[in-house]
C-alpha cells in the first residue's frame, strides 16, 4: 500500500483517512478549552526544522484567547535556550511558557529536602540542580538525563552500585529514543531500563507521562483537565498521560507520529497530519482566531 505525504509526515492512506474524519468530527465541548498543552519536538521542531505551520498555529491560539504552556522531555537545555531556539525559527514561545522534564525533577529534589544525589545529567543544566547535594560515595537518589554519547560501562555500573547498596531512581523521563539532524538516536530511557532490570528498582518519573507534570501546569495556570487539550508527537508521553488524566488530545502525525498505524496503542481521540491542524480546529470549534 503506498503511502502519502501530507504536511512533511508520511501517512499511509487509511490513516489519512481517518484524520480527515477525526480533526472534522472532535466530540466533547471544545469550546470549554481554555489552555494548551504542547509537545514540542516532533510538534513544533523536528531534526532543526520547524514544522510548516507552526507558527501559525501558535499565533492563532493565541489569538483565540488560549493559554499555552509547551511541556517536553528534552532535558539537556534550559527553558530559555528552547525558547530562542523557537524563536529563532519564527515561533513565539516565551520561556517562562516552557516547562522541561529536568525542571520538574529539579523541583521534585528540592522537595525531599535534605538528600544527596549523583548525577548523570547534562551539564548545560547543572544551574537547575544547584543547591542540591552531590555524593558520589553513598547518594541517596541517583538521577539519570540524557548525556548522550558519554553514557559508558563505568558511569552505568557506578550507578548501578548506589542502586544496589540502596538508592533510589528519579529521571527526568524513559524516552527510548529521539531523532537529531543526523537520524534516530538512543535516549536515556534504553539505559534506565535496564539499570532497573538489574536493581529491581522502578525509577520515579518526573516528566511526561507522569501525571503529575501535566496536572501541576494545569493547576499554575488555573484550569480543570475538562478545559485542557495536549498535543504531540508521541504516543507513550503525550497521548498517554491525556487518557490517564481524562484531557482532550490529538497525536500530530509529525516526529515520531509519522510511524502511526491504527493498530498502535493507546488510540488517539484526534489525528492531525500536523500541529498546522490546529489553525482548522480552533475556527471548526467555535474559537475567534481573528
Amino acid at each position: 500500500m503506498a503511502a502519502a505525504s501530507v504536511s512533511g509526515a508520511t501517512v499511509a492512506p487509511a490513516v489519512k483517512r481517518l484524520v480527515h474524519f477525526q480533526s472534522l468530527n472532535c466530540p466533547g465541548n471544545l469550546m470549554k478549552i481554555k489552555a494548551l498543552l504542547l509537545d514540542i519536538d516532533g510538534t513544533m521542531v523536528f531534526k532543526g526544522h520547524a514544522i510548516p505551520g507552526a507558527a501559525e498555529a501558535i499565533e492563532a491560539a493565541r489569538m483565540a484567547g488560549l493559554q499555552l504552556r509547551f511541556l517536553t522531555n528534552i532535558t539537556g537545555q534550559l527553558p530559555s535556550t528552547i525558547a530562542e531556539d523557537l524563536q529563532r525559527h519564527g515561533i513565539n514561545v516565551r520561556a517562562e511558557e516552557i516547562h522541561t522534564a529536568s525542571t520538574s525533577c529539579a523541583r521534585y529534589l528540592k522537595s525531599l529536602g535534605d538528600v544527596s544525589c549523583f548525577f548523570l545529567m547534562p551539564e548545560s543544566v547543572n544551574s537547575m540542580f544547584e543547591g542540591i547535594a552531590r555524593d558520589h560515595v553513598s547518594p541517596d537518589v541517583v538521577v539519570i538525563g540524557d548525556i548522550g554519547e558519554s553514557f559508558d560501562y563505568a558511569c552505568l555500573n557506578q550507578a548501578f552500585g548506589y542502586l544496589h547498596k540502596g538508592a533510589r531512581l528519579v529521571v527526568p523521563h524513559k524516552n527510548l529514543f529521539w531523532f537529531d539532524p543526523r537520524g534516530v538516536r538512543l535516549d536515556c530511557g534504553a539505559f534506565i531500563l535496564g539499570l532497573e532490570a538489574a536493581s529491581g528498582k522502578q525509577a520515579l518519573v518526573t516528566g511526561k507521562p507522569s501525571p503529575v507534570f501535566f496536572t501541576s501546569v494545569m493547576d499554575s495556570l488555573g484550569v480543570k483537565p475538562s478545559q485542557t487539550m495536549i498535543i504531540g508527537d508521541d504516543l507513550l508521553t503525550d497521548i498517554a498521560a491525556a487518557q490517564h488524566l481524562e484531557v482532550a488530545h490529538a497525536l500530530v502525525l509529525t516526529g515520531k507520529g509519522a510511524s502511526y498505524t491504527e493498530s498502535d496503542v493507546p488510540r488517539p481521540e484526534r489525528l492531525w497530519p500536523s500541529i498546522a491542524e490546529l489553525s482548522r480546529f480552533l475556527a471548526q470549534s467555535g474559537h475567534n482566531t481573528d
